[in-house]
């Protein structure tokens, strides 16, 4: 079996999930996912531990981190409404919580978490594992036995050296024999430790085939080789990596589409369950009133892109969310390629075909890097979801393979630098400022990529600048919520008021 590589529905557009952040409320959900799966018996107690120094205590409360972590130790995927409920359910069940912030070990992930589950009959399960950027994770430790897992096929830990049952494949190391297979073994030896069971949509097939690709040169030379356009190359991409047949990859990104079209609809067909506080910055009722008493500077397509974006901004308790990179990122794509869609009467066929070539410069970018706020600010969020916007667009409008990677290199070189610093209790600044660049910009850099207009870098030269740089910036410009504009005067005290009112809201309900 080849390595596991980045693909498109687990790294690129996954997971779909509820309103919040991929990697600060769908990542540590799963990772309670998986502890809770640990569990022999009912749930009697959750204790969760933060790194005091770490990204998830910077942010708390802010990215709903405190609901998704409860949700996945109780049980629930984060794609399941009930999320938001939490804290009423244990509290109906006697399930009692705590959140710790304590030391981490020096070099630790900045989305690191610990869970202690303890069942009814006092027996306590422990997971430390890290959310790795747009709701990946990966384990360091279970039950204190170190384990590497990310979620993509059934893993069994034995003590001891043990052979590999059928359908198995068994590796021994410090002590433990460690057997991963795609679906549940039917025999294991005794000494079994624990067993860690599949999250992800794509289970990691024993069959993978090679990477087709890691940068546009190879992807347009596979497509050149095969007679095959850009988004068909991405399709046997996904279907070495997946196992997938076309068609069913063609009807998951159909599905995918769906969901982020009522990202970007839903909250001008209905406010009901909008997850609105005072806090929210939503902006969708100004643009709206401001687009029916007037003529927006920008018009047209921009406008209409501004449009969607504002909606997707408007989160509501069950519109699901497809990540791509970040949390609403997939949403905030399709506002740009929505808007040109509709401009220009394109077909579906051509949105469909978008979608796959921005999952395949999706792809390049976690090939070379982590396009996370926590590793390369938001570069690797607002940047690399317009780069994918660009690339869509301009494939979309009948760019050459060449125009297409000009577009996701000309978006991704603009955002280079900037830092993730969200003010808690901001309005959703500065997020909206830099999402709404790269919406409204993506187009603009399609349109100068079809005018002929050279990146003069290959895209994934720059998304190599974007990691080099992202690492050099300070802990405290990368999703901390303490420097940047979040240092500011203004800033800390939106801090301030932020974490009364949180601090309030909690009181109420426990």
């Amino acid at each position: 079996m080849e390595a596991y590589y980045p693909e498109f529905f687990n790294d690129v557009f996954g997971p779909v999930m509820q309103p919040g952040s991929s990697s600060h409320t769908a990542g540590p959900c799963r990772l309670g996912l998986l502890a809770n799966g640990l569990l022999k018996a009912p749930l009697r107690q959750i204790r969760i531990e933060l790194d005091r120094n770490g990204s998830f205590a910077g942010t708390f409360g802010l990215m709903r981190e405190d609901l998704g972590m409860l949700a996945g130790a109780y049980g629930l995927p984060p794609e399941d409404e009930r999320l938001f409920d939490i804290r009423e359910i244990l509290q109906k069940e006697g399930i009692g919580s705590e959140f710790i912030y304590c030391d981490f070990p020096a070099g630790s992930h900045p989305n690191a978490v610990r869970f202690y589950l303890t069942d009814a009959a006092g027996n306590t399960v422990s997971l430390q594992g890290n959310s790795t950027g747009g709701g990946m994770v990966e384990t360091e430790t279970v039950c204190d036995v170190p384990c590497r897992f990310i979620g993509d096929c059934y893993l069994t830990v034995c003590k001891g050296e043990c052979a590999a049952p059928n359908g198995t494949v068994a590796e021994y190391k410090e002590g433990y024999t460690y057997i991963t297979s795609e679906t549940p073994p039917e025999e294991l030896p005794r000494d079994v430790c624990f067993t860690l069971r599949p999250i992800l949509p794509v289970s990691a097939p024993f069959q993978r085939k090679a990477q087709l690709f890691r940068d546009f040169a190879a992807w347009r030379a596979y497509a050149a080789e095969t007679g095959l356009t850009l988004p068909e190359a991405a399709v046997r991409y996904e279907q070495n990596a997946s196992g997938w047949s076309r068609e069913k990859i063609l009807a998951r990104m159909e599905l995918l589409r769906g969901y982020m079209h009522a990202q970007t609809a839903a909250v001008y067909e209905t406010e009901e369950n909008l997850l609105e506080d005072p806090f929210s910055g939503y902006h969708f009722r100004h643009w709206r009133a401001y687009e029916q008493n007037g003529s927006p500077i920008s018009g047209g397509i921009t406008a209409k892109a501004v449009r969607y974006a504002f909606g997707v901004q408007a989160l509501q308790r069950g519109v699901c969310l497809v990540p791509g990179p970040m949390g609403t990122g997939g949403g905030y794509l399709y506002a740009a390629v929505r808007a040109v869609q509709e401009t220009y009467a394109l077909p579906e066929s051509a949105v469909l075909d978008g979608l796959l070539v921005a999952a395949g410069v999706g792809a390049i970018c976690y090939s070379r890097t982590n396009p996370t706020g926590e590793m390369l600010g938001c570069t690797g969020e607002c940047g690399v979801c317009g780069a994918m916007a660009g690339a869509a667009i301009t494939q979309m409008c009948g760019g050459t393979p060449e125009q297409v990677e000009a577009a996701a290199s000309l978006m991704l070189q603009a955002a280079v630098g900037w830092p993730c610093d969200p003010i808690p209790g901001g309005m959703n600044q500065p997020c909206i400022s830099r999402v709404l660049t790269a919406v409204v910009m993506s187009i603009t850099f399609a349109d100068l990529a079809l005018s002929g207009k050279p990146a003069v870098l290959p895209f994934h030269e720059v998304v190599d600048a974007a990691h080099v740089m992202g690492r050099a910036m300070p802990a405290s410009l990368k999703c901390t919520s303490s420097g940047g504009l979040c240092a500011t005067p203004a800033g800390r005290a939106c801090r301030r008021a932020f974490d009364a009112f949180n601090a309030a809201e909690n009181g109420k309900q426990g």
